[in-house]
């Protein structure tokens, strides 16, 4: 069942929600301050998801020129498998269309399989694979792609 939820950009207010959410389902994740500091850069992006108030979900990236890159989608628990990392995913794409960007860069952890599944499922392609790039636990990082804009 698809979970209805707002997509807005963030502001400095949502970082501690955002950063808590962080904590919890990303190991080794962000800090308050590092999301803080981060947002002071006017190449980075953070869209969150809102459900009857409460964030229940955000994505982040950044860009330089025509390249951009995904950090991070995190959601709750109780809204995940119902569509709000699409609508995180498809917010952030759109924006960084916007911003000129003809693809976008991510890693993940080569044992996340459920995340590289969705992130193929969204258009992403497998190019590329740094061994012991994760720590705590030691993972592989796969590195992905999704050309957004084709020369016109």
């Amino acid at each position: 069942m698809m979970q209805k939820a707002d997509i807005l950009k963030a502001d400095v207010s949502d970082i501690p929600e955002i950063a808590l959410i962080e904590e919890k389902y990303i190991p080794n994740g962000w800090s308050e301050k590092a999301f803080s500091d981060w947002t002071n850069n006017q190449n980075t992006v953070i869209f969150k998801a809102v459900l009857d108030g409460e964030i229940i979900g955000f994505a982040n990236g950044s860009w330089v020129l025509d390249e951009a890159e995904l950090l991070n989608i995190a959601v709750v628990d109780q809204a995940r498998r119902k569509g709000v990392a699409a609508m995180l995913l498809d917010a952030l794409e759109n924006y960084f269309m916007e911003k000129n960007a003809e693809k976008i860069f991510l890693e993940v952890r080569e044992k996340n399989l459920s995340a590289i599944n969705f992130y193929e499922k969204h258009g992403f392609v497998k190019n590329g694979l740094r061994k012991n790039y994760y720590s705590n636990p030691i993972d592989n990082g796969v590195l992905m792609t999704k050309i957004i804009k084709t020369g016109e």
